[in-house]
């Protein structure tokens, strides 16, 4: 591996919470957000001649993120209707190209965060956003009535957002 591939692989591997995330937003689905993750890293390293050492690497593996998960609409011969689809790539780029500083304060804040959950809930939320389980099979996996799954799902990211905030102005 020359120098070129193994410093975009440290930018990916930097950024890949970063990029797989404004995947997620794009297509609200994380089975096929890690799929597109693979086709962009392939396509990153494709490309790495391309990239200006000298700009931000966020921003411009997100706009092959983007591009990625075009074709992927492409490919399904589908898109988010009324040109939805770029505004969402526009905002997830926007994000993409925040402050880097933030990014990192504010990660390390949820895994704080998340740490002073109750194991139950931290199970919840890890079936959920992390295994991508829904409906039915999250309430039996997750313990919980189906009724209340949504309700308990917002309140913990509401407390979540609640605590990153108060952790992020502390520091």
């Amino acid at each position: 591996m020359d120098n070129r591939s193994f410093q975009s692989f440290l930018n990916i591997t930097e950024n890949r919470s970063r990029i797989l995330a404004m995947i997620v937003t794009m297509v609200r689905d994380f089975d096929v957000a890690e799929d597109l993750f693979q086709e962009t890293v392939l396509e990153i390293l494709h490309s790495e001649e391309q990239f200006d050492p000298t700009r931000s690497f966020t921003p411009w593996a997100c706009g092959i993120a983007k591009n990625v998960v075009h074709q992927y609409w492409r490919r399904q011969k589908q898109s988010p209707a009324n040109g939805l689809g770029e505004m969402i790539a526009d905002l997830a780029m926007i994000s993409a190209e925040g402050d880097d500083e933030m990014w990192h304060r504010e990660r390390k804040a949820l895994r704080s965060c998340f740490q002073k959950l109750p194991s139950r809930m931290q199970r919840l939320l890890l079936l959920r956003y992390g295994h991508n389980i829904k409906g039915p099979e999250l309430a039996e996996s997750a313990a919980c009535r189906l009724g209340s799954i949504r309700t308990t799902l917002a309140r913990l990211r509401f407390q979540l957002r609640q605590c990153i905030q108060a952790k992020t102005a502390e520091s």
